[in-house]
């Protein structure tokens, strides 16, 4: 049964169960990526991707090399909403060893076909993105780039806890300061003063791949940090129709076994 699949689509729905089922029947690939390699390409055609293990980050490269990270992807999350209708519009690439689970675009469409409750869901998951999207853009114009980088590491934090992936305030984020630049607007020389500053402050500090939250409060603060803004959108109604009759699957690192 395709329970990584079903418990991250889950969080945007409830399901009905007859798209419970055909999620859990559905074919399922596991591909194993390595660092710096692609996840997912541009122009691909969704094919419910979701990332079982590792970080990784959607981004654009413009024709002169230029990068610019439009967030990050954390185990649970689906990497492709972009190519549900169309081929996607960004790349998703791999920041250190993943593990990605999918079935075929073919299946995939036939799915959303078959199932206005998944689509419903999908469509949440895609509203939901968008707001942390419109965050990351307050974030790069108008935040100052050591709030840009504190609700960053807030952001990655909440999102691994919620998975069973991050506690005590430690978690995994294995970026080089290049990719934290490229992902707040700043320059490597910029990025490398304010972890500093973060570092001295006595809030967080990044080493070797693991990032140390020294003190959740004052970073919140400084971050000006809403949960809100990746928090799954659901439909009120649903949910309370199907209380009783389902327990939303919880998404824990358990399930990436």
């Amino acid at each position: 049964m395709n329970r990584l699949l079903i418990a991250s689509i889950d969080r945007f729905g409830p399901l009905k169960d007859d798209a419970r089922t055909s999620l859990g029947a559905c074919s399922q690939t596991v591909v194993t990526v390595s660092p710096g390699h692609s996840l997912v390409q541009r122009g691909e055609p969704s094919r419910l991707r979701v990332l079982a293990k590792g970080l990784a980050v959607r981004q654009h490269v413009l024709a002169d090399g230029a990068r610019q990270i439009l967030g990050f992807v954390t185990p649970g999350d689906l990497l492709d909403l972009g190519g549900l209708f169309a081929g996607g519009d960004h790349e998703v690439r791999a920041l250190n060893a993943c593990e990605v689970r999918q079935t075929t675009a073919r299946e995939a469409r036939s799915l959303l076909r078959q199932h206005p409750s998944l689509l419903a869901a999908l469509c949440r998951a895609v509203m939901t993105e968008a707001k942390l999207q419109r965050n990351w853009m307050v974030g790069l114009g108008r935040r100052s780039a050591l709030a840009r980088t504190a609700n960053l590491f807030c952001e990655i934090y909440a999102r691994q806890k919620a998975v069973g992936l991050a506690a005590e305030g430690r978690c995994r984020l294995p970026v080089l300061q290049a990719d934290i630049a490229d992902a707040l607007g700043l320059s490597v020389v910029h990025t490398h003063r304010v972890l500093q500053t973060l570092k001295k402050s006595g809030l967080a500090s990044l080493r070797d791949g693991d990032l140390s939250i020294e003190d959740w409060d004052r970073l919140v603060g400084l971050a000006e940090f809403d949960p809100d803004c990746f928090r799954p959108q659901h439909d009120p109604a649903e949910l309370a129709a199907t209380r009783g009759r389902h327990t939303l699957p919880a998404l824990t690192a358990a399930q990436q076994a």
